[in-house]
């Protein structure tokens, strides 16, 4: 029972307090501390930071120590412990000094009950253990706040520009960071690869796994055109490098401007080529997500010819699996339905309207998992012309 027990370090000179106090803590009926004791202030601070000390009482005359400039040393070097001053009739000045610097309570000698002992020290652990809590939430906001303007500068600032096409993605996480990921990747011979992944789960974690995804394919990218080649390595450096504990699902389309063509490749990952008549073509995945098997290779689709006024639709699931108060999920069909209904806006206002839809259905619901959408219209022969 011992590692339960309250430890309290007495820091105090006069003998005959430190018995009065040791006596008003073993009188509780209810227990549970262990006093604990040194006579200088130079004493106590080096016991105190030494841990396992949950409170100090503090004289503020000592030998070695006098006035607020007592606590003040104290403090300096343990100022995550909770600091109740012991002061004399003549030194409350300085003890409500204390107070105001950071000590949780002052007690005058002379004055103290052990109800009013025990009731002091409890409620300046319990202050100092909210006050550290709520440190501790504001460093980890901050943090996560620079990891997601750290991320938000790796997607990529606007579409780029592609002969015949125009396209448009974005990504809005569920947390402060995403595993989901989308880019643009200019391919050798003037193709361009348009990227959507999904880390498994969502936060710090996935957001690192798909930071390095992200990197590895854009290295790959320089000296590979192959949607094939490339996911099939990039699984195997991200194996290697580390045993990652999140899985990686990804769609890579190659488009070629020159011929109009497109290369498909899906590491458990499914996208939609919608013709201008509303006819739906599923390009299913080619293999399991990356980041599973290092033997894997992820086979790519035959070439397909592109024509004016199709339309590819790359979303994660987090579109599909977005969830209304009755439990119902908005589904790829509903998705598929919004992008077919406004097939003739620009791309951006497609992603929007798809976006604004998923947020209606939720009915005000909090955003569950990390949503991305990326459109990439052919365009008509007269849209390109003008």
């Amino acid at each position: 029972m011992d590692n339960q027990r309250t430890r309290i370090l007495l820091v105090e000179d006069d003998l005959d307090d430190v018995w009065i106090l040791r006596s008003l803590l073993a009188d509780r009926w209810d227990g549970g501390f262990e006093l604990l004791h040194c006579d200088r202030l130079a004493a106590g601070i080096e016991r105190c930071a030494e841990g396992n000390v949950d409170a100090v009482l503090l004289d503020l005359s000592l030998p070695d120590g006098l006035g607020l400039e007592t606590f003040q040393a104290m403090y300096d070097r343990n100022e995550h412990v909770p600091i109740i001053v012991l002061t004399g009739l003549d030194d409350r000045e300085a003890a409500v000094k204390a107070v105001q610097a950071g000590a949780q309570d002052y007690l005058v000698k002379g004055q103290v009950s052990d109800e009013l002992l025990v009731r002091s020290l409890r409620y300046g652990i319990e202050r100092m253990r909210r006050h550290v809590a709520e440190e501790t939430l504001r460093a980890a906001q901050e943090e996560f706040r620079i990891a997601r303007q750290i991320q938000q500068r790796l997607f990529p600032d606007a579409p780029p520009r592609c002969p015949g096409f125009e396209m448009y993605g974005k990504a809005v996480p569920a947390a402060e960071t995403a595993g989901d990921y989308f880019d643009y990747i200019p391919l050798p011979g003037g193709r361009l690869g348009v990227v959507v992944g999904d880390v498994s789960s969502h936060g710090m974690g996935p957001a690192l796994v798909m930071a390095e995804t992200r990197a590895c394919l854009r290295t790959l990218a320089q000296v590979l055109d192959d949607p094939s080649e490339i996911l099939t390595r990039a699984n195997r450096v991200l194996l290697r490098d580390s045993e990652i504990l999140h899985f990686v699902t990804l769609a890579f389309a190659r488009i070629d401007p020159a011929d109009l063509s497109m290369v498909y490749a899906g590491a458990g990952q499914q996208s939609y080529l919608i013709d201008p008549s509303g006819l739906v073509e599923v390009l299913e995945s080619t293999s399991i997500p990356l980041g599973i098997d290092q033997a894997v290779v992820v086979p790519a689709k035959q070439p397909i010819r592109l024509l004016p006024g199709q339309i590819l639709a790359l979303f994660t699931d987090g579109v599909a699996e977005t969830e209304s108060r009755e439990k119902r999920r908005f589904g790829d069909a509903r998705a598929i339905d919004c992008i077919r209904a406004h097939a003739e806006l620009p791309a951006r206002e497609i992603v929007e309207t798809l976006f604004d839809e998923t947020t209606q259905f939720r009915g005000g619901l909090p955003q569950e998992d990390d949503v991305t959408i990326v459109i990439v219209k052919v365009l008509r022969s007269d849209a390109r012309t003008s």
